[in-house]
């Protein structure tokens, strides 16, 4: 089979393949990472034309025709998709579980630990309670545990593995959490192929651990305690953090293949930037990222 028939048949039949599966929810990913991944065009270019007369080139030929038809794929679901603060809310007949654990004054700190693999994530509205949260789809069954020791409360939300046939209905993993504003929160998040929103600005943060997979985060911080600490761990992922303007920020890390987006920041030295009077901010932000072949923003607000 000819170069340009293997492209051109892998391409459509992927593409085809991604719309069709994204539109029944067979395949339930974020494609932002092919922002990321563009490069890539132009080393499978060059491949195809050093191997010109090669048996090497219909594997090239094809291997290109797949990788582009993401790529296509990626951008139009992204224009179309958009990501903002707010998103519409699912299906209410997918609703499985709801959660609820009653505040008690005496608790002064407290820690929220979410794991689960692909979904969708929105953390940031204020509750009375200490904890409140509804689970949607059928992948959206949770171990959900709270705990209280001295003035320390321990919430996790635990995606409940199960075994579940790809092919039996839509597949759908939705979680939309609230918390009491006032405990000092420490947050440790890991997940994978995910998109999450997560809007911090109303309660007090002194840690986040975040452990992404292919995922597109963002994360917005507001200023209720002097120091907060931000440790990202980030696979082909795309990451957005937004920070108040009278905080100092510094941000460490391992960057080598990321792209950034860092208006407003000073490069001290190679991985290492900060903003403006960091030292004299009353308020402070410190961000250590590890990441591979990922895309980090980071706006004031």
């Amino acid at each position: 089979m000819k170069s340009g028939q293997l492209f051109w048949g892998l391409f459509l039949l992927t593409i085809g393949a991604l719309f069709l599966f994204t539109k029944y929810d067979v395949i339930y990913s974020d494609f932002s990472f092919v922002w990321d991944l563009w490069p890539l065009i132009f080393v499978l270019w060059g491949a195809i034309v050093i191997f010109k007369n090669s048996l090497v080139r219909p594997i090239i030929s094809a291997l290109f025709g797949i990788f582009l038809a993401v790529m296509f794929f990626g951008i139009i679901a992204n224009i179309f998709s958009g990501f903002g603060f707010s998103s519409s809310r699912p299906d209410r007949d997918f609703i499985s579980e709801n959660f609820s654990e009653e505040f008690d004054s005496s608790i002064q700190y407290a820690n929220f630990e979410l794991s689960s693999g692909a979904g969708t994530f929105e953390l940031g509205k204020s509750t009375d309670k200490l904890v409140e949260g509804e689970a949607y789809g059928t992948l959206a069954e949770y171990d959900f545990t709270s705990d209280i020791e001295g003035n320390r409360a321990y919430i996790e939300f635990n995606l409940h593995k199960r075994h579940f046939n790809l092919f039996d209905g839509k597949l759908r993993n939705h979680l939309d959490i609230a918390l009491n504003e006032n405990p000092v929160w420490d947050f440790k998040l890991d997940f994978g192929a995910a998109k999450a929103i997560f809007d911090l600005t109303p309660y007090k943060v002194n840690n986040i651990d975040l452990n992404t997979g292919a995922s597109n985060v963002k994360l917005k911080l507001g200023d209720r305690t002097d120091s907060t600490y931000i440790d990202v761990d980030m696979g082909v992922a795309s990451l957005r953090i937004e920070i108040p303007e009278n905080s100092g920020c510094q941000i460490k890390g391992d960057m080598v293949l990321m792209s950034r987006s860092l208006k407003g920041f000073t490069k001290k030295e190679k991985g290492f930037y900060e903003t403006p009077d960091f030292d004299n901010a009353a308020k402070k932000i410190f961000i250590r990222i590890d990441g591979g072949v990922s895309s980090l923003k980071i706006n004031r607000y």
